[in-house]
């Protein structure tokens, strides 16, 4: 970005932007989305784009670091309360990982109409590299919990089935956001993922 905003108009200015963009390109795609028209549907000049981003492609870089550390803040925030209570080895497991599942879902598939639009775009534009990057810190987080709390029942979930089930938790939302899975399957969504991650920590099996 050419300049950080700094203050909250700022902030509120590149979220309408963030906003617009993701709105136009699910409605006419990207090709033919230009600065201009972001900046009428933003309600700014195109000036005020520039002042922030030399071209759309830097603005879909800026709209993919926004909207991934956002849902990383996110579950950030939820692990450290769960972290913090008097005595995190005795949390429900499985009420703890709908929560975190929860939070996946709408952070990066079905959050609020307008936020599903942005995470679309940005799995759209996003690069592999940068989807590696969002990966790996769910997983080191993830792993840093798991640690942290020393949960009976999450004795199985090591730094490698960490990997895998943040891998395939969220390559299955990257489908179901670019596929326009319809909004009312999320309970049978976030059902199914909670059971797929109960059962990768079933205790009556030894790791081989």
């Amino acid at each position: 970005m050419r300049k950080q905003p700094t203050q909250k108009r700022a902030q509120l200015t590149l979220e309408a932007v963030y906003q617009a963009t993701a709105e136009l390109v699910d409605k006419e795609g990207i090709p033919g989305l230009t600065t201009n028209k972001i900046a009428s549907k933003a309600g700014f000049s195109v000036g005020t784009i520039y002042q922030y981003f030399s071209s759309k492609e830097e603005l879909f870089r800026a709209m993919v670091k926004y909207s991934r550390e956002t849902a990383l803040g996110e579950i950030n925030v939820y692990l450290y309360n769960c972290e913090s209570l008097d005595d995190p080895a005795s949390i429900d497991l499985e009420i703890l990982i709908r929560g975190y599942i929860a939070i996946l879902i709408d952070g990066f598939a079905f959050g609020p109409p307008l936020r599903r639009i942005v995470t679309r775009l940005c799995w759209m534009v996003e690069s592999p590299e940068e989807t590696a990057e969002t990966m790996q810190a769910l997983v080191v987080r993830l792993v840093q919990f798991v640690n942290y709390i020393q949960h009976p029942q999450l004795k199985l979930l090591t730094e490698t089935r960490c990997f895998v089930l943040s891998r395939t938790i969220i390559g299955c939302l990257r489908s179901a956001s670019l596929e326009r899975l319809e909004p009312r399957s999320v309970t049978e969504l976030t059902n199914a993922l909670v059971e797929m991650v109960m059962s990768q920590l079933d205790l009556s099996r030894q790791p081989a």
